[in-house]
């Protein structure tokens, strides 16, 4: 079931088609199956503060991101949030729908304006049968969310605050090409402190302690001056092998280990 009460707009999909065929979940599949899913699905805006979704709603829809942030929750009798996911550009979430007539296990609210591909899980359902790459695509999908739920366990047992923090900015600034940089943090930080479990001000003060590593914050911009720094001080308490970190392809334990290495 979508919420009413927020502005959502319908976009012209012709806009986004080469966006959405070289999208990893799409890539390799038959171009033609590619086209059919994209004329059968839906582009749409939505703004900051929409829900898309309640916990308990029949799971109807599977979502690509295009642009924007959309924030996975769920919430006590009390009334406390546990935020179970932060998604941006280029995440895929909702592969619940995939099953049977199954229930969504959080809620889904926008908390930067979004741009969304909703595919009906109705296609995915039936094509899934019939088209292997699709399967392997899902497969790979859940496997991979395994793993990071499996790593964000280790880095609560391994990492220090700071450490933590770390690793979020390397997997923000992963599409930066360079040594350093400056982006633009892609959803309110303390939102981020929420998702790590920590308080706004302890955020705030982990992102001080980066400081000596070069990473300056400026409001909602943040600077990088060198990526290989903040990779050894964060990647070499992480087990992660190349490929299994979500987004941070910088980050990886042999990038972390080569450095640690020669620091020897």
């Amino acid at each position: 079931m979508f919420l009413q009460g927020y502005y959502t707009l319908a976009l012209d999909k012709n806009r986004y088609e080469d966006y959405l065929k070289n999208h990893p979940f799409l890539t390799n599949m038959d171009e033609n199956l590619i086209v059919e899913i994209i004329s059968k699905s839906q582009i749409k805006e939505y703004k900051k503060k929409s829900a898309l979704f309640i916990h308990g709603d029949n799971a109807e829809h599977f979502f690509i991101i295009i642009e924007g942030c959309v924030k996975l929750h769920r919430e006590t009798p009390e009334g406390e949030e546990s935020i179970v996911s932060l998604l941006i550009k280029d995440d895929v979430f909702g592969e619940t729908a995939l099953f049977g007539n199954a229930q969504y296990p959080f809620s889904a609210h926008i908390v930067e304006d979004a741009i969304l591909l909703e595919i009906p899980a109705l296609i995915l359902k039936e094509k899934v049968q019939k088209d292997s790459n699709l399967r392997a695509s899902l497969m790979r999908m859940m496997s991979d969310e395994m793993g990071h739920l499996w790593l964000e366990n280790e880095h609560m047992a391994l990492m220090s605050t700071p450490q933590r923090v770390g690793c979020l900015l390397l997997q923000i600034s992963a599409h930066m090409q360079g040594k350093g940089g400056t982006f633009t943090f892609p959803y309110d930080k303390s939102l981020a402190a929420s998702r790590l479990g920590m308080k706004a001000e302890t955020f705030s003060r982990a992102l001080g302690q980066l400081k000596p590593l070069g990473v300056k914050v400026n409001g909602s911009e943040v600077t990088i001056d060198d990526f290989e720094s903040l990779v050894a001080y964060t990647c070499g308490h992480c087990s992660a092998m190349p490929g299994e970190c979500r987004k941070a392809d910088c980050c990886t334990y042999e990038c972390a280990k080569k450095k640690l290495c020669s620091d020897k």
